[in-house]
């Protein structure tokens, strides 16, 4: 249904994420930010996804309820430009030469400002599954993941004293991590990680390739499990741990 209508009724924010396989949706408290719903939906056989969209909106615990904000989030691998450098009718070349081995149409490129980073955030997502999101919710919006993430960390980041802040947030079945130097980006890349070694490999590898200092530079990680924290601290001396609802 529509975004619209009493406003006492507009309790909840819907996070859409596109998978390989499928969909994830996330409910919200808009009060609280307490994550209320998570369901994974995978494509049935023969089913694509915007059939699968289709029949994940209308289930009952997710059409039964009133949404003052619906973001899908593109999980499809994204790059940025800095936003002086940006031209829409650039996008298709710059993504095909940043990954040669996907070869999308113009008509499913998509980008996101990030104006926290001075940044413009590339990705894809299939006109098809738009069409049938706003179906349901006209006003919803189409981000990329990643990019949301980057703006977020950006965000909270903001007034730090800190010249360095790394940030490694799990997503699925990988981890991102990203640099911040005084508020601008510096670095930022999703690594495909298995397991918690591999991840902390990962974190470990960019700090050591970025000359950062183990002592003094700090780590925060988000949406990590107890023992990625336990294992970092033993070779990190200032590490922290958040999340991120999104």
């Amino acid at each position: 249904m529509p975004v619209t209508g009493n406003k006492s009724l507009l309790n909840y924010s819907l996070s859409i994420r596109l998978c390989t396989d499928g969909f994830s949706f996330l409910v919200y408290s808009l009060g609280s930010g307490q994550l209320l719903l998570q369901e994974s939906l995978p494509c049935a056989k023969d089913e694509t996804l915007p059939e699968a969209l289709e029949r994940g909106l209308q289930l009952p615990r997710i059409a039964g309820r009133h949404y003052e904000r619906v973001v899908l989030y593109s999980t499809s691998p994204s790059t940025r430009v800095p936003l002086d450098e940006f031209r829409r009718e650039d996008m298709l070349a710059v993504y095909r030469l940043t990954f040669a081995g996907i070869s999308p149409r113009p008509e499913d490129m998509c980008f996101q400002v990030l104006p926290s980073l001075d940044v413009v955030e590339i990705f894809t997502m299939q006109p098809s599954i738009v069409e049938t999101l706003k179906s349901h919710y006209p006003s919803a919006m189409v981000q990329g993941l990643y990019g949301t993430m980057l703006s977020q960390v950006a965000e909270m980041q903001q007034g730090s004293i800190l010249s360095v802040s790394v940030h490694a947030i799990v997503v699925d079945g990988g981890v991102m991590i990203v640099v911040l130097r005084k508020g601008h980006l510096h670095f930022a890349n999703v690594f495909r990680a298995a397991g918690n070694a591999d991840k902390l490999y990962f974190i470990l590898y960019v700090w050591k390739t970025l000359s950062l200092d183990a002592w003094h530079d700090s780590c925060t990680l988000y949406g990590a499990n107890e023992d990625l924290y336990n294992d970092l601290c033993q070779y990190l001396a200032h590490v922290d741990m958040r999340e991120l609802n999104i």
